[in-house]
């Protein structure tokens, strides 16, 4: 999991650097928090989403420290209860809970940024719908090839 969120840091990284809309687009921490609360259930999602939300705090955030750590760690928690209750495994599944879970995420830290008087940035109907279909095409794609290498290697033992 921590290789997983360094990895997500180093790619959130050089998208800031490399294209700031597709950094708004994309986020590569919900990405690796979803996937632990599908493989590891609502704990190891708590975990994830707290490591992942912390660390784009420090590195990304605003005024208030925790803030996207609390968001996340509610998203993995909710996740990780969900896969444990309903089968989540395939294509089109994958796909609705990522893209669920981003959505879960802009407007839980939408609201929960209100609290504090924050505007973290205007969610309209056209960046959610992108956001949410960036990241979960983009988190299906790389679940995909994590599956696929983790069954070759089930295979070759």
């Amino acid at each position: 999991m921590f290789l997983a969120v360094i990895g997500a840091l180093l790619v959130q990284s050089t998208l800031s650097r490399v294209s700031a809309p597709v950094a708004h687009t994309l986020d590569p921490f919900l990405l690796v928090l979803v996937y632990c609360a599908l493989t590891g259930g609502e704990t190891q999602g708590m975990l994830a989403g707290a490591v992942a939300g912390w660390i784009q705090d420090v590195h990304f955030g605003g005024t208030v420290l925790g803030l996207t750590g609390l968001t996340d760690l509610i998203v993995g928690f909710g996740v990780g209860a969900a896969s444990t209750r309903f089968l989540l495994v395939g294509t089109l599944p994958r796909l609705l809970v990522v893209g669920g879970a981003t959505l879960a995420q802009a407007l839980l830290l939408d609201r929960c940024a209100a609290i504090f008087a924050l505007q973290i940035h205007t969610l309209t109907l056209r960046f959610l719908l992108l956001r949410c279909l960036t990241t979960a095409l983009v988190g299906v794609l790389i679940y995909e090839m994590i599956d696929f290498r983790l069954r070759s290697r089930e295979l070759r033992t």
